[in-house]
């Protein structure tokens, strides 16, 4: 069996916006395009990372959550109501609106978030999803492994004799 990976949550917001939009910008294949919305105090419409996606053939949306551990907090329904009708006015629209979070994992706010996702879908908006510290530690696992594939991968050589 293998041990999951231990990776300790970012001590402030920053760090853990930065960390997130280095994360989806690989794995959207934007790193050079994936930035920042605006800066600490302008309205931002609920996106605090943006990138335009190929895959997605439109711009994706991040609103990062930073929970305090200590006490366990977790996203809200609230919040997640907010935060939607925030990016609802996000130009251009978004074809996906993620959640990223350092709060632990909650089947009530998974299910919650597939609820809205729906929703939204029926409205012709967004695509919803949630990635709890769990979620992105198995997001970064995944990343590593990946690259050290393609690097071994590239590196192999076929030797021939004649």
């Amino acid at each position: 069996m293998i041990a999951p990976t231990q990776i300790m949550k970012p001590k402030n917001w920053q760090d853990f916006e930065k960390l997130c939009k280095l994360l989806w910008g690989e794995i959207w294949n934007c790193s050079d395009s994936i930035k920042q919305h605006g800066r600490q105090g302008q309205a931002q419409h609920g996106v605090d990372i943006y990138a335009y996606v190929e895959k997605y053939v439109g711009y994706c949306g991040i609103q990062c959550k930073g929970k305090d551990d200590y006490t366990n907090a977790q996203l809200t329904e609230v919040e997640i109501d907010n935060e939607i009708d925030k990016a609802k006015t996000f130009s251009p629209k978004l074809k996906r609106f993620i959640f990223a979070t350092t709060a632990n994992k909650d089947a009530v706010i998974e299910r919650y978030i597939r609820q809205k996702d729906m929703e939204c879908i029926g409205q012709g908006l967004f695509h919803v999803d949630v990635f709890s510290w769990e979620d992105i530690v198995d997001l970064l696992e995944r990343e590593r492994t990946d690259r050290k594939s393609t690097r071994l991968n590239s590196s192999h050589h076929d030797i021939s004799y004649a």
